[in-house]
Parts: structure tokens; sequence; C-alpha cells
């Protein structure tokens, strides 16, 4: 690609490098940065007594920034039920947004890949994970050139297929046990109720079922069961007190019913002090949550980051865990 200044008259086919405001017949007329240059606009500029003008002029194997953008836009989201759109290529940028609301998944590596190509393209986007409105713009992808190289754009394309996605919240019935003992004020239960029925709600909450009981593992124990007959989906347990040993009072009633602790505390603030477990039953797993205190309150915390994967269906594990420590600190 051709980029300098040329003489205004030899100009035509030339891409404008800055907007102009020109005279028009006693009009102010503005002509747009990266506008193609035609004899019309030739005879504006030599008017207004511009004789040599910036421009960039495509050659023989570069492409458009707009068409070069909205391929590598498409190719990025060439899956089926990706759930994402494209919104109009315009100077030299393409915008991905979402169709529903959900959870944005991609691999970074791959994005990684993308960006690692050629400083020519950039493909910012949100970060994995993200909770994602629908209209919502996901990525957004620039040509910094007025041109791309076919040969670039290939390699990008071979890279990006098939990188983004919103993954759609599950209808999902949702049992919420909280313990009390004879110090546990009433405001207290039927405060953290609406906060947790509030904070389900912005997902895709199909049932929930809230129950009271004694903080005894015996107590416990029996309510968890009934929440799995009852067909329960997810479980979250808030206890009298945070829980501070794999032996407390909620991991024990969590064994009790067949089920395992894959986490307890995680590298979130606040969050740490969360319990992620598992109740086998036939041939499905529960997802069980031993809730922070902190998520008595509707501010975001560690416990989101868990309920948003597990209303989309999607194992949580330590090694994904140990990741949301970086940017953890909320």
């Amino acid at each position: 690609m051709f980029f300098g200044e040329v003489k205004t008259k030899d100009s035509e086919n030339g891409i404008l490098s800055t907007s102009l405001l020109l005279d028009e017949n006693g009009l102010k007329i503005k002509i747009k940065k990266g506008t193609l240059i035609n004899k019309k606009i030739i005879n504006l500029l030599l008017e207004n007594k511009i004789k040599y003008i910036t421009c960039a002029k495509l050659e023989k194997n570069d492409v458009d920034e707009n068409l070069a953008v909205h391929k590598i836009s498409k190719q990025l989201i060439n899956k089926k039920n990706s759930n994402l759109k494209l919104s109009t290529a315009s100077q030299g940028r393409c915008n991905i947004l979402s169709k529903i609301n959900g959870l944005l998944k991609f691999d970074p590596q791959q994005l990684l890949s993308v960006n690692s190509i050629t400083d020519e393209i950039g493909v910012a986007t949100l970060k994995p994970y993200s909770l994602i409105k629908k209209d919502q713009t996901v990525a957004s992808i620039k040509a910094i050139p007025f041109g791309i190289n076919k040969n670039i754009l290939q390699k990008i394309e071979k890279v990006s297929i098939e990188c983004l996605q919103i993954l759609p919240f599950q209808n999902m019935n949702v049992h919420l046990i909280q313990t009390k003992n004879i110090n546990t004020p009433e405001k207290i239960l039927k405060k953290t109720v609406l906060v947790t029925k509030k904070r389900l709600l912005t997902l895709n909450l199909k049932n929930f079922v809230d129950k009271i009981c004694d903080h005894s593992v015996k107590s416990l124990s029996k309510n968890i069961q009934s929440s799995i007959e009852e067909g329960a989906n997810i479980i979250l347990v808030f206890g009298v007190s945070a829980i501070c040993d794999i032996n407390d009072i909620i991991p024990q009633s969590l064994r009790n019913n067949n089920g395992n602790v894959v986490r307890l505390g995680m590298p979130v603030e606040p969050g740490n002090l969360m319990l992620l477990g598992q109740i086998k039953n036939s041939n499905k797993i529960i997802p069980f949550i031993g809730m922070p205190g902190c998520a008595r309150s509707q501010k975001e915390n560690g416990v989101d980051w868990i309920l948003w994967r597990l209303f989309c269906d999607l194992d949580v594990c330590n090694e994904e865990i140990n990741e949301m420590g970086n940017g953890g600190l909320l």
C-alpha cells in the first residue's frame, strides 16, 4: 500500500488520510478521513487552494480496511449458535455484539495468536467469562492502515476460526438452605432470601426454593437430602458463620449426601470463604456451594463468577478457580 503526499490533481482513487473542512459556495463541507477521493473532491480541493494532499492508495494485493475487519470478525464468530452478530464496518472498525444475555467464552491463547500475527490488526475483547447483556459489544476489530495485505488476512483467518461465542443461561431449579441458631436475626434470613433470588433472576432462574434449618450436621444433611429428592439443579447453603475447616458442618453434611468437596476457598475477594462441591445423584451431578457471608449482599463477589458458569452448564474445576485470582480483587 502506498501512503504519502501527492499532488491533488493526481490523487484520484486515493484514500483521504485526515478529515478536512472545505468551503463550497460559501458553505462549510466536511470530508471525512477514509473517504475515497474522486474527481469532484479533487476539484473541491483545488478550489480551496490545496495543491498537495496526503493519502493512501491500495495496491494489487491489498484489501480495503472495512472489508478486511468484516472478514476477520465474521471468522471469529463462524460457529453454529455463537449467539453473536456484526456491526457495519466503518472507518476500519467492526464490532461484535451479543444477540442474547449470557456468558462470553473464548480461549485467550487463540486471541493472542490472532493479535500476534501483525500489528496492523487489533482484536480487543471483554474478559473471558464476562457476564453479557443482549446487544452489548463484546469485541472490536480495528485495522490500523487503510488496507491489509491479502497474505496477512489469510494468516489471521486461519487462527481466528470460531474463537468467540456467547453461552446462554439454562433454566435452573435452585434450592437455598440457611442454617440458624438462637442468635440468628430473622431479618438476616429474610434479607438473604431476597438478595439471593434477585441475584439468580439476572440469570435464568426457573424455580427457587428456600429452607431454614438448625445449624447441625443432622438437620442440614436432612434438608440437603430433601432438596436432592425435589429435583434441585443447584444447592446453595448459608451457614450461621463462614466455613472455616474441611470438617465443618456444611462440608460434613455435603459428604453425608454422597457429595465431595471440589474446593474450599478461592482467590477472589470478596468471596474467599466459598466452598464448591458436587453431589452424585443417579446419572447427574448437582453443584453445591457453601456460600460466603459476602454473598448476603447484592455486591458482585467470587460466587457470582461460579454461578454464571454453572447456569451455562459448565463444570468449574480447581485450575479455573486458580485463574480467577488474576483480576480477583473486586
